[in-house]
Order: structure tokens, then sequence, then C-alpha cells
């Protein structure tokens, strides 16, 4: 009853049901996990940014800290959607993506939150994250 809350009138039954996991779980994963500075300038690459836990992450990440957002999507309506939520820049998981980090302006990301297909994307990763950099699987 302590966290319990009005369901806003503006959302579904089933939206609002599904609010409390994807909003704590990206709340932890910013904060607790990668431990995102609410004030530093940095950059954080989210892969499959379009799903639950990505597009809270996007909005949070947004209206609470001074982060560069770079999403992944993959098909032009997630694409359009993730940047709707946020994020600066929208680049393709099924594409290199140090090429496309490149072409966006930046070699490197200091935070990393990989949701979907990590293993896929390690050595990529590993590529472009910086130097002291945090990775959250």
């Amino acid at each position: 009853e302590r966290i319990a809350a009005r369901m806003p009138g503006s959302l579904s039954f089933a939206a609002a049901a599904s609010m409390p996991l994807t909003s704590i779980t990206a709340w932890e994963l910013l904060f607790d996990r990668l431990q995102v500075p609410l004030e530093r300038a940095a950059s954080l690459l989210i892969i499959g940014a379009a799903g639950g836990v990505g597009s809270m992450l996007i909005q949070l990440a947004r209206q609470l800290t001074q982060l560069r957002i770079i999403a992944t999507a993959s098909r032009a309506e997630t694409r359009a959607w993730v940047r709707s939520l946020g994020a600066h820049q929208v680049i393709d998981h099924r594409r290199p993506l140090a090429a496309q980090l490149q072409a966006v302006g930046l070699s490197q990301v200091d935070y990393v939150a990989g949701l979907t297909h990590t293993a896929e994307h390690l050595a990529a990763i590993a590529e472009i994250i910086a130097p002291q950099g945090r990775l959250l699987v």
C-alpha cells in the first residue's frame, strides 16, 4: 500500500499494469546499476530501445539527466517512436554500431544498456564503450 498509486485516467488498465515493472526496472538500471549522475554530460547507448524497459529508460534519462541518448531500433515505426520519446539519435542495431555512432559524431559511448541480443553485439560494444565506461545487460 505504501507504493500504490492512482491509475492515470489517460492509460488503459493494461498499460497502467505494465508501468510499475518497466519503470522501476529502467530506474534501477539507470541509477542503481549504471550509476548515471544527474548533472554530468555523457552518452548512453540503449540497444533494444523500443521495448518496454528501453522506452522507459529513454524517457527517464531524457527528463532527469544530461545524457545524450542514442537508441537502437530497426523498423521505421520504432525508430520514429523512440525519437518521439526523447532519443537524440537513433541507429539500427542490425548494422555495424561503430560506423553509425561515428556518423552521429561519437566514437565512443560512456554507458551501454544492452537490453536485447547482447551476445550478438558484444564485440561491437567492446569497440565503442569508453575507457571506464559501464555496460549493463
